[in-house]
């Protein structure tokens, strides 16, 4: 027996309808590709530059089979962890008001102005990350030479270790200007730092269904003809059938990574502050910190409730107008209560009470 649900008096099947309104809540927002490079100021370690010394062939051929010994960095550390430290922020910015898909992150419409203002930021702060860089090139290749040259000296008495004077003023500088014309320019290292963004909509409906219509098309014969060739015939006709084995895992897919993801996401945070509150005192009140962790996750659902989870919206609603009371007013018991009902509610499937493909199925021109 087909499942149906009641849609204005009329009978849908309900695997029909989930279908309408996940295909509608892919436009209701971007894929965002986001792309962050530079040159990496890396380079492969190798025996050689520490010094190491082998016996023989053998063991100079094992430690390049089995042992990796990873990079050395060419610029100073500090310097390189202020830049990974605005790359990662980029990413976690981006995941924070985002869902993972099959096509990357989608930002739906209700959180892309926060994300976009706070990308701009980070945008802004790489791109002052390479002006720094560029305006000390000098300084900064100065430090690395000086760096370097205590390197050289360790090196030195690795591999003459029975010398007596200590490293030549040639050996050092042969070394060091070894690493250093592995530095590019300084034109060529701030060209190198790029950061884009790039958006597109989910090629569904339009796309993917116009080709889900048109496989129907060019699996009759007639229609065959006109492609020129055995090969472009059979490979058109297995990319037309593998849109239509991929549509409903691309439709289940991205109901799980969005709708069913945020719910998990929202469960999942509030029985870990069950978890939390049991193992506290038995205070009437629960820590700003929780607080905080609480309200933040709020803010978050806010931006991210795309597709209006009334349920999640309600309960979040109570949990909040709780949370905002004074210390003393606040009730832990009923914050307790608010929690346990979101997490039951958290972990069931979401399906909208009232929906009209018609009205809901729009194209974001």
């Amino acid at each position: 027996m087909v499942d149906t649900v009641d849609i204005n008096g009329k009978e849908v099947e309900a695997q029909q309808f989930r279908n309408d309104w996940a295909l509608a809540l892919m436009s209701q927002g971007v894929i965002v590709k986001l792309s962050v490079s530079r040159w990496r100021a890396k380079m492969k370690l190798t025996p050689q530059m520490l010094g190491l010394k082998f016996v023989d062939e053998d063991s100079s051929d094992f430690m390049r089979r089995y042992v990796r010994l990873g990079e050395q960095k060419l610029l100073p550390p500090e310097i390189i962890g202020e830049i990974e430290g605005v790359e990662r922020r980029a990413r976690s910015i981006l995941e924070s008001f985002s869902f993972e898909t099959v096509w990357g992150r989608f930002i739906p419409f209700t959180a892309f102005e926060s994300w976009e203002r706070e990308n701009k930021i980070i945008h802004d702060d790489f791109v002052e990350q390479a002006v720094v860089l560029g305006r000390k090139y000098n300084e900064i290749i100065g430090a690395v030479k000086k760096d370097y040259r205590n390197m050289a000296r360790d090196v030195w008495s690795r591999l003459y270790s029975e010398s007596q004077g200590g490293a030549t003023e040639s050996f050092i500088e042969n070394f060091v200007s070894n690493i250093i014309e592995r530095i590019p320019s300084q034109e060529e290292v701030v060209a190198s730092f790029k950061y884009n963004t790039t958006y597109f909509i989910i090629p569904m409906p339009s796309f993917i269904e116009e080709q889900v219509a048109r496989a129907q098309e060019i699996r009759r014969e007639e229609q065959m003809k006109e492609f020129d060739g055995e090969l472009e015939r059979d490979t058109k006709r297995r990319i037309q059938d593998e849109y239509v084995q991929k549509k409903q895992e691309l439709i289940d897919g991205f109901l799980e990574s969005t709708v069913s993801n945020m719910r998990n996401y929202v469960s999942e945070l509030c029985n870990k502050v069950l978890i939390s509150l049991s193992q506290k005192s038995k205070s009437n009140d629960i820590t700003s910190s929780t607080i905080n962790k609480l309200k933040g996750m709020i803010r978050k659902i806010k931006l991210l409730n795309f597709y209006n989870d009334d349920q999640i919206t309600n309960l979040l609603k109570d949990l909040e107008g709780e949370l905002d009371k004074f210390k003393g007013e606040r009730d832990k018991n009923i914050i307790v209560e608010k929690l346990r009902e979101i997490v039951d509610v958290g972990v069931t499937e979401y399906v909208p009470n009232k929906f009209n493909p018609a009205v809901s199925y729009l194209e974001v021109t």
